[in-house]
């Protein structure tokens, strides 16, 4: 995870935010994931986990969103699983 000294939050303290918020809203949990993920969805593909890893959460959030019928979710999260096996670069910030 990148330093988010810049902004006055340490690595840790996101984390821990994170991690609570999983525990407690897991619904503002899972739409903050989403968000996250489309407004910068070339730091996904950048990051150095496997594919597999990617691949698997980006299939969780899939599975949650068509569970609450948030269909066109689900079409950009699998938008966004594609272009982990496409050698794009300059289509890595483009998912709508």
């Amino acid at each position: 995870m990148e330093s988010n000294h810049r902004n006055g939050f340490g690595d840790d303290f996101i984390r821990s935010l994170l991690l609570t918020l999983e525990q407690t809203a897991f619904d503002q949990f899972m739409d903050l994931s989403y968000h996250v993920l489309m407004q910068s969805p070339a730091s996904v593909l950048k990051r150095k986990d496997s594919i597999d890893a990617k691949v698997e959460s980006i299939n969780g959030l899939i599975k949650y969103f068509e569970e609450i019928e948030e269909y066109e979710k689900c079409t950009n999260l699998q938008k966004l699983k594609t272009m982990l096996f496409l050698n794009t670069p300059n289509d890595e910030d483009s998912i709508n």
